[in-house]
């Protein structure tokens, strides 16, 4: 099914978190009203997946709310809606007039579940207050995503990890779909002045793909599902970025360490036998996973490539 975005930057978000501006990703953009989202939808002729994204949905008022999930209704038959939000906003009042309408997902945003990490970033929630907003919508049958961040303020890999674990125990063998992004500094943010005043160091780009590729490799093995990692490109987000990880291909860099430390979990030498849709993942971006693989295993990359058998697999 295809997606259908409409972006409510910053709309309603109940606190400004240091780090955020997203009218920096979304450009000079004005937010569609209801009426003029009825107007989009009812012009498609297949059914689609509304998404609003960029602001705390379940914030705003509940009338304006309830308008925007209503406006589905001039979609074509099939359609579902999918939004943002903060943890704070979702309550049993809130899930009860969600169940009115066709959600096919709901997403928090988790940054992280470490007390002093989300105080520093005036997140405005508590690691209690994330898993009770993520343990209700799961308990009422909502398929949930939750959007993690790397490269917080005085958050680490090991912070991030213990993250993933909670969510891991609170899902159980339910669902929970994950995002990751890493922390960039944007320009005109409280941690822009952080940054210039040398109480912040930004992450290098080696090393958010290295921490996100362990947290993929780690959430594989925990049965959770990954839709992204890193943000969108944009001409805008590239204009604002001030510092940080920022890397058009961020994602292929993690998951080239994803699948690294998954061969080194096979066999700490090799051999190894890779899929040929998975060479790029190796070879890619001047032969980033190689590399890794060689530091992983102490072996050249030339010794490496005599120990990988490719498989043309044709399904």
């Amino acid at each position: 099914m295809k997606r259908r975005a409409v972006f409510l930057p910053m709309r309603n978000c109940p606190h400004r978190c240091i780090y955020c501006d997203q009218r920096a990703i979304t450009g000079e953009y004005q937010p569609p009203s209801p009426h003029e989202v009825v107007t989009m939808l009812s012009t498609l002729l297949e059914p689609v997946e509304l998404c609003y994204f960029g602001g705390s949905f379940t914030c705003q008022p509940e009338r304006l709310q309830e308008e925007y999930l209503a406006a589905i209704v001039a979609a074509p038959s099939g359609s579902s809606v999918r939004f943002s939000t903060h943890p704070l906003c979702i309550s049993r009042d809130t899930v009860e007039r969600l169940k009115k309408f066709p959600i096919s997902m709901v997403e928090l945003g988790i940054s992280s579940l470490d007390d002093h990490v989300l105080s520093l970033c005036n997140r405005g929630y508590s690691e209690k207050d994330g898993l009770k907003a993520l343990k209700l919508l799961l308990d009422q049958g909502f398929s949930v995503a939750a959007q993690m961040m790397v490269g917080l303020p005085t958050q680490n890999l090991k912070s991030s990890l213990e993250d993933l674990f909670k969510l891991a125990e609170l899902k159980g063998p339910r669902s929970i779909t994950l995002r990751f992004y890493p922390c960039l500094v944007l320009r005109n943010t409280m941690l822009e002045n952080l940054l210039l005043s040398g109480q912040y160091t930004p992450l290098s780009v080696s090393e958010a793909a290295h921490w996100v590729g362990t947290l993929l490799y780690y959430a594989k093995n925990l049965g959770f599902s990954v839709q992204r990692v890193g943000l969108q490109q944009t001409e805008s987000l590239e204009r604002s970025v001030s510092a940080g990880p920022h890397h058009p291909s961020f994602g292929e860099l993690a998951k080239s360490v994803a699948f690294v430390l998954r061969l080194t979990g096979i066999s700490s030498k090799g051999p190894w036998i890779i899929f040929q849709k998975d060479v790029s993942l190796l070879t890619g971006h001047n032969c980033w996973g190689l590399s890794f693989l060689s530091e992983m295993t102490g072996q050249s990359p030339e010794k490496l490539k005599a120990q990988i058998v490719i498989w043309e697999n044709t399904n």
